[in-house]
């Protein structure tokens, strides 16, 4: 549910800008950023670009606020809103608090922890050459400010904690078994910091990351919390 008397301007604004930055930086990612093998060999490696979590994030940014940037503008032109609609927004909701919020806070927190401990750990200096540092922003910083840009700018009902929960912990889960089954195809880790580590170290830092996006939903939960509270009464007082 959008904040359609609060905050519409703001919000929409954010849809647009949000969609046509992530739409375009996604598209010149997969298109232009073309990094040669003897460079290094990991990004034509198995899984192209969909094996890294900042593209996949970017692809789920786009995908969120084009959709989001739709629906504004059919609300627009229609004030009637039909099943599928309602449907379709509770939907948006929640793939944005389980999927977006944790995702684009997970690959910003993470990206730049490692870059400022050591860059060669996620992006070594060589790439600049090949990954402009408009795209780095916009892949790893950009992500999470627009996320929290919606999160400010139009409230949004949460899932329960434990459904909540479950999808953002599946959602990393599956990108963690990803990795492992791109290393299985071609013996290469996505990222360096991993061939750095053994077994035992790289479970403890697997178990790590997964608290952490565990974390971060529960902060996007409290913080949508705290900051649209009365919305969130006056709803339930609506339907009482």
């Amino acid at each position: 549910m959008g904040l359609s008397g609060y905050l519409p301007v703001p919000n929409v604004v954010v849809h647009l800008v949000a969609s046509v930055t992530m739409v375009y930086s996604v598209y010149y990612n997969y298109t232009h950023v073309n990094i040669p093998t003897h460079v290094n060999p990991i990004p034509n490696a198995y899984g192209g670009q969909f094996k890294y979590l900042t593209f996949l994030d970017g692809c789920f940014l786009a995908l969120y606020f084009t959709y989001a940037l739709i629906e504004d503008i059919c609300s627009i032109v229609s004030s009637s809103k039909t099943p599928t609609f309602d449907k379709l927004s509770q939907v948006k909701s929640c793939f944005f608090a389980c999927i977006v919020f944790p995702g684009s806070t997970f690959v910003s927190t993470m990206f730049w922890g490692l870059y400022f401990l050591d860059r060669n750990l996620v992006m070594p200096k060589y790439l600049d050459v090949y990954f402009p540092s408009w795209l780095n922003h916009t892949m790893h910083t950009f992500v999470s400010v627009f996320a929290c840009l919606e999160m400010i700018t139009a409230y949004r009902p949460y899932p329960s904690r434990v459904h909540g929960l479950r999808i953002t912990s599946s959602y990393i889960l599956t990108y963690f078994v990803w990795i492992h089954i791109v290393y299985s195809q071609c013996n290469l880790w996505v990222y360096p910091i991993l061939s750095q580590l053994n077994m035992f170290y790289r479970t403890l830092f697997f178990l790590g990351l997964f608290i952490h996006s565990a974390s971060l939903y529960l902060i996007g939960e409290y913080t949508n919390l705290k900051l649209w509270d009365f919305q969130r009464q006056k709803i339930q007082e609506k339907h009482q």
